[in-house]
């Protein structure tokens, strides 16, 4: 079967033991089977460690003649993730840690050999890295939705809240089944939706929002409006506002850029804060319905609160 391929890896010819460059870690005499990586480094390996950890070699050094000789099994991962698979698998080294470079290939080098015991460690790590922030957001969510890491996939989902979904390439939305990136989406929309249904002025008593304006000066309850006041939150300006608030949401719906006065600035909400007079207003005095700060900080105390979803 020499340079057959089967599946993911296949025989190549002799090494030559003159040239040949053997992992530190992996040159044991004494062990029957040769990897070599797709950048020529060799791994000498146990097949039985090999056949109890991974179906794949369970298979494919179960076929007869599998191994009579020495030719090395190629496999089209690099060294550095070979040697990071075989430590997770080989008893007397074991691994405590992965350079986060290496996750995303050790990951679907696992899957490739179909490696369970593997997988399993590798779902413990990224969730360790991705609340460490060291892990690509998507990637994570992706991979942990793929492989049923839900802890890790709300949390993922969370680190997310700072992205634009819709600037997000191709490849990114490939990692991703229709229902894990519907998932995600509906995140994030919802917590733009909910904020701007917050945004709405209501009055009546079982309202639980703070008022954004000032009637008479006084910061009141919205059962405590005249209904004139209220009404103003109907306004075309007030309409301007949320508007600009959903596409900051879209961009980012953890709603950074709400949180500085310079959004608040923009030329396209000074009429907001000039609205002073309106016809037939009964509180008998000049009101400054939307004041600027109080708007902020209102909007900034629902995006902090738990009416927003902050996970899937």
């Amino acid at each position: 079967m020499a340079n057959q391929p089967i599946g993911h890896a296949h025989r190549s010819s002799q090494p030559n033991s003159s040239t040949t460059q053997f992992h530190p870690s992996y040159s044991d005499p004494d062990a029957d089977i040769i990897l070599q990586s797709d950048d020529g480094v060799m791994f000498r390996v146990h097949s039985l460690i090999m056949k109890m950890a991974s179906g794949f070699f369970r298979d494919m050094l179960g076929l007869p003649g599998s191994h009579v000789d020495q030719a090395p099994i190629m496999v089209t991962e690099s060294s550095p993730t070979v040697a990071v698979l075989l430590s997770m698998i080989y008893p007397s080294i074991g691994i405590s840690q992965i350079d986060p470079v290496y996750i995303w290939d050790t990951l679907k080098a696992a899957d490739k050999y179909d490696m369970p015991s593997v997988l399993l460690t590798m779902g413990h790590l990224i969730g360790v890295y991705s609340r460490a922030g060291d892990t690509d957001p998507i990637k994570t969510y992706a991979y942990a939705c793929r492989y049923g890491w839900e802890d890790v996939a709300k949390v993922a989902s969370t680190r997310t809240l700072d992205m634009n979904l819709s600037s997000l390439s191709v490849a990114d939305i490939s990692l991703m089944d229709s229902a894990s990136l519907f998932r995600l989406q509906s995140l994030h929309r919802s917590r733009r939706d909910v904020l701007l249904e917050l945004m709405d002025i209501e009055v009546g008593s079982a309202s639980t929002h703070v008022v954004f304006h000032r009637c008479g000066n006084k910061e009141r309850p919205f059962d405590s409006l005249w209904g004139c006041c209220a009404a103003r939150g109907k306004s075309q300006f007030w309409i301007v506002a949320k508007h600009m608030v959903s596409q900051e949401m879209e961009k980012c719906p953890l709603g950074r850029n709400l949180r500085l006065e310079e959004f608040w600035n923009r030329p396209e909400l000074t009429p907001l804060w000039k609205v002073i007079d309106h016809p037939g207003c009964k509180c008998g005095n000049r009101c400054m319905v939307f004041d600027k700060k109080a708007t902020m900080k209102e909007v900034m105390r629902v995006l902090d609160s738990d009416q927003l979803p902050l996970t899937i």
